[in-house]
């Protein structure tokens, strides 16, 4: 019965897009870093066109940060990666808006509310 679980567990989380959002975060959040690594070592017309390109990729991350933030996983497994993910974050790899974490927070618990209904239910039908 437990490798039953294990199996569906699996899948489940396979379908859970929240892994996708935060691989794509972490994807954003390295190219960001190395345009800033590129922009430190230069001067003059080179430091400003790597500069453009780095702003550029600031914004790619914060909006994306809006996305990671507003995820709501459909999986514990999903859950688990995303709190401890959002938690092990920069400052600068977050969203600019100070009050972010309640739109996290309440995303978080309604994700997990609908986990729990969706495993009532299923449990209804045995």
């Amino acid at each position: 019965m437990s490798s039953q679980i294990s199996t569906q567990s699996a899948a489940a989380a396979d379908r859970d897009l929240t892994f996708v959002v935060i691989e794509r975060h972490r994807e954003l959040s390295a190219h960001y870093d190395a345009a800033l690594s590129v922009s430190a070592k230069l001067d003059g017309p080179e430091f400003h066109a790597a500069e453009e390109i780095s702003s550029q990729r600031n914004h790619a991350l914060a909006e994306h940060a809006n996305v990671l933030i507003r995820s709501t996983p459909t999986t514990i497994a999903g859950v688990i990666a995303l709190t401890r993910y959002v938690g092990s974050l920069r400052e600068w790899e977050l969203p600019d808006d100070d009050a972010w974490y309640r739109v996290f927070l309440g995303g978080l618990a309604d994700a997990i509310d609908g986990i729990a209904m969706a495993q009532r239910l299923a449990g209804d039908g045995d």
